[in-house]
């Protein structure tokens, strides 16, 4: 399926209502199957990664604990299916299976975790960078922001560290764009702990939480935090980071990642 689709529209501007089209991103549903069938969930979603959404998703829920517990991911773009198999967290499992669809991210998003669970602990030292070299950072991500660039329509996540970009990827919500970075890792072999994650969205209790599932010790965006997101952030020792645009940023938790 195609990332964007276009549509004719009617626009308006100073000289008044024209034809046009528009390019639009896609979304769809997906329905991810676990297990042969015994959990099923929907997700709302750009229609592509699909693997890497998957995967991330389990593991930033609780669900998916090591590599190893993953037996196979199948995706089946005809039936709009992605089937996963593997020795997954049977509580987590029950949590989240109590919800049927996952919206995009802007209202629809929510977790099945349970953060006062003891496999939940405060993140590693992670690494430090300065204020400067992550601006520059934070250019490098906006420029590979191809899908938003073209639509406007999609929020985007990168995995870093002080050297630069590793993994990037766009989708229709912030929540989704988060998941699929952790998949990748996972996939690829590539450790979080030590690297911090740049984000479009607003940091919320429900990316943080994600984030300690993962053990990402600092989240960064160009966008607003909640003062839930900052609570959680100090209890597991994360640093947020917001509004990190036009020469500026806020620092709202752990400090001590930040030179």
């Amino acid at each position: 399926m195609e990332a964007i689709q276009g549509f004719p529209i009617r626009r308006f501007d100073a000289g008044g209502p024209s034809a046009a089209n528009d390019k639009v991103v896609t979304e769809a549903r997906i329905e991810l199957d676990i297990n042969d069938g015994r959990h099923r969930l929907a997700m709302l979603c750009l229609p592509r990664e699909l693997e890497a959404l998957a995967v991330g998703f389990l593991r930033s829920e609780g669900v998916l604990k090591r590599r190893e517990d993953l037996l196979s991911v199948q995706v089946h773009p005809a039936e709009a299916k992605v089937f996963v198999r593997g020795d997954f967290d049977a509580e987590a499992l029950d949590s989240l299976s109590r919800r049927w669809t996952w919206g995009t991210g802007c209202g629809g998003g929510g977790t099945g975790r349970d953060l006062d669970a003891p496999t939940y602990a405060p993140v590693g030292p992670g690494t430090i960078i300065t204020s400067q070299r992550l601006q520059e950072l934070a250019a490098a991500f906006q420029a590979g922001e191809s899908l938003w660039r073209e639509t406007g329509g999609v929020h985007a996540c990168a995995l870093a560290c002080p050297d630069g970009i590793l993994l990037l990827a766009e989708d229709i919500g912030r929540h989704n764009a988060f998941d699929k970075i952790m998949g990748k890792a996972l996939l690829e072999g590539i450790r979080v702990c030590d690297k911090f994650v740049l984000t479009t969205g607003r940091l919320s209790a429900e990316i943080v939480s994600k984030a300690v599932a993962c053990r990402v010790p600092m989240l960064v965006s160009r966008s607003a935090v909640t003062s839930l997101a900052v609570k959680l952030s100090r209890r597991f020792g994360l640093t947020l980071v917001g509004f990190l645009r036009g020469g500026r940023l806020n620092v709202y938790t752990g400090y001590e990642r930040l030179s």
